[in-house]
């Protein structure tokens, strides 16, 4: 059952809460609903959707790509893009870079919907992130890999091994890359001009042992997003959610809610906003997500969502 999203709201001033800024009227504040980029599998489509409208409505997607609509691709690369499972905006907003399952990742446009660049890159492509200068490092899960992507040059410049490839996370204000997978978190440095390695492992971080993630010899960590606000992670395995601080390279369960299951993704709208998760319902898939603590859920007929984000450039 669907329980009906109630209004939420981005305030676009700054960050200051609404508390700040209804004492403070002499600053100008505009409001924009709250958006849910979502990975849909069922019909191959990323789609950009509206938090406060019923999802069962065509007025709730605001935005969408599909590898059949796109003229910017041929026949063959639109078969790369089946079961999408990853869809993360750059720091702008102007562009969207998508994996898939099938093996295929791209830059979209965002003003067109269209791809700028694509690229077969196999493994199982579950995530990626771009790095200050373009260029994209993707994270390939059965393929245990990381790829270096120059989208410019069409090429691959750098592969590195990280078994179950899952999640990956530009530190801006360390100027380094975290890299999730298996039962491990890398800090990954980027040096733009050498060659032939541009990143190199700097540590490894062992994630905690439970009595759960014993029964996952192989699998383990999920998604590794920013907790807006804050200097740490969220991070997802299969069966706890946890707090990543950076600056120790430490665990602590999250508060709130350690304990769940099957989390393909998880954010949080800005500082102290509603957390989002994704928590797969049926094999890898659910037809929506909800709130942490599931006083919200959306659900979108017939769908097979993989993630779902909120949009934040």
């Amino acid at each position: 059952m669907m329980r009906r999203p109630t209004q939420l709201a981005l305030v676009i001033a700054g960050a200051f809460p609404l508390s700040a800024c209804s004492e403070a009227p002499e600053l100008t504040v505009t409001e924009e609903p709250a958006t849910i980029l979502i990975c849909e599998q069922a019909t191959t489509r990323i789609m950009r959707m509206d938090a406060s409208l019923d999802w069962s409505s065509p007025e709730a997607v605001v935005w969408s790509w599909s590898p059949a609509d796109d003229p910017a691709l041929d026949d063959t690369q639109r078969k790369w893009f089946s079961n999408p499972d990853e869809a993360k905006p750059d720091r702008g907003g102007k562009q969207i870079v998508i994996t898939a399952s099938g093996g295929g990742v791209a830059l979209i446009d965002y003003a067109t919907a269209q791809a700028t660049a694509v690229i077969e890159i196999g493994g199982n492509p579950h995530s990626a992130d771009f790095l200050p200068d373009g260029r994209v490092v993707v994270a390939s899960s059965t393929g245990d890999t990381l790829s270096l992507w120059d989208a410019d040059a069409g090429e691959i410049i750098q592969k590195l091994t990280l078994s179950d490839a899952h999640g990956l996370e530009w530190d801006v204000m360390r100027n380094c890359l975290w890299a999730l997978g298996g039962k491990q978190i890398q800090r990954l440095h980027y040096h733009p001009g050498a060659d032939p390695n541009p990143l190199t492992v700097e540590s490894t971080v062992d994630l905690p042992v439970t009595e759960a993630s014993k029964r996952h010899p192989r699998h383990g960590g999920h998604d590794l997003t920013p907790i807006p606000g804050e200097d740490a992670y969220f991070v997802s395995d299969m069966d706890h959610l946890w707090r990543f601080d950076p600056a120790t390279e430490t665990f602590a369960p999250l508060a709130g809610r350690h304990e769940m299951a099957d989390v393909k993704s998880i954010s949080q709208l800005a500082k102290d906003g509603p957390i989002l998760v994704l928590m797969a319902t049926q094999d890898w898939h659910s037809t929506g997500p909800r709130t942490l603590d599931e006083s919200e859920i959306w659900e979108l007929p017939g769908a097979r969502i993989y993630k779902a984000r909120w949009w934040q450039e």
